[in-house]
């Protein structure tokens, strides 16, 4: 089958790579300017497209050039995964069929962040799901599904794989049943739940809340963009954590330093940090930044 396929972020790759010999087409999200500089910079989807010798175009807007860039691959299936727009329908109506992996049990956790919003709200059954789209948000009907398990200490990096490895095997027979035709959407069930995108404000950590709520922040958002505090006024990221039964200070002091690394009380239980990384500097131990800095019990973070 002629594929186009649409994806942005490195999530995609894997699924780029495996599909690579059936792509007619890329289609991703224009360059965008670098944080340190004005430099545009392509996106890796776009980037990896160049490398494989993929034919790709970006996408700002769905006029009439791009749809008939696409048109003229004369595509048998549209493949979503993690493109960041909403596709039109006069777009989606071009070929056969047009399948979007989502990483949850949909209705659940539609849009744009279901894997660390599920992380962070402390999900640990879900799903990696093929869907037929329409012109809704995730709400196409569900042609194949498998359970996701998420564990305790999963970080966002460690779910992304899980659902590469599930989800690649996955895609592949929803492909073969679109191909030949024998193939059924189930409509979705229950009331669905939105995944917002991540913002600033959700990067942010607040130690009045308790332990678990403030480590599942932590590894929703590792490695990137990472949850951040603030320490003698520069902003501290935080990488990995351990939850502690402890409650002996204010929210944000530093009650312990420990070989393993220093520990912050939260509203209710406390943390044990253990990687850390400074404004302007490197990823590190926490020994190490406790060192670094001669970090004292009674300090603040926050």
């Amino acid at each position: 089958m002629k594929i186009v396929f649409f994806g942005s972020s490195s999530f995609s790759i894997p699924f780029l790579e495996a599909l690579k010999e059936d792509i007619a087409l890329v289609v991703t999200m224009p360059d965008k300017p670098q944080k340190r500089g004005k430099n545009l910079l392509p996106n890796p989807v776009k980037k990896r497209a160049i490398e494989l010798g993929l034919p790709f175009i970006t996408v700002q807007e769905f006029d009439v050039n791009c749809k008939g860039r696409i048109e003229f691959v004369s595509p048998d299936l549209f493949v979503v995964v993690s493109f960041g727009k909403i596709i039109p329908g006069y777009i989606l109506s071009i070929p056969q069929c047009a399948l979007n992996l989502h990483p949850s049990e949909l209705p659940l956790y539609r849009g744009a962040a279901p894997i660390e919003r599920q992380i962070m709200d402390g999900v640990t059954k879900s799903a990696v799901s093929v869907m037929v789209m329409n012109e809704k948000l995730d709400k196409g009907g569900v042609l194949l599904k498998q359970p996701l398990e998420i564990s305790f200490d999963d970080t966002r990096e460690d779910v992304e794989q899980k659902i590469v490895n599930m989800g690649i095997p996955l895609l592949k027979q929803a492909i073969s049943m679109v191909k030949d035709g024998h193939y059924s959407e189930i409509t979705q069930q229950g009331k669905g739940s939105y995944a917002k995108k991540i913002t600033k404000e959700d990067e942010l950590i607040h130690w009045e809340e308790d332990n678990v709520r403030i480590y599942n922040k932590i590894r929703a958002l590792c490695p990137t963009p990472a949850s951040f505090t603030f320490f003698r006024g520069k902003r501290l990221k935080l990488f990995k954590a351990d939850t502690l039964n402890l409650d002996k200070g204010v929210p944000g002091e530093i009650i312990d330093l420990l070989k393993e690394g220093f520990v912050v009380q939260c509203g209710t239980g406390a943390l044990l940090v253990r990687e850390v990384q400074i404004e302007g500097k490197r990823r590190i131990c926490a020994s190490e930044f406790i060192n670094g800095t001669r970090l004292k019990i009674g300090e603040k973070l926050g």
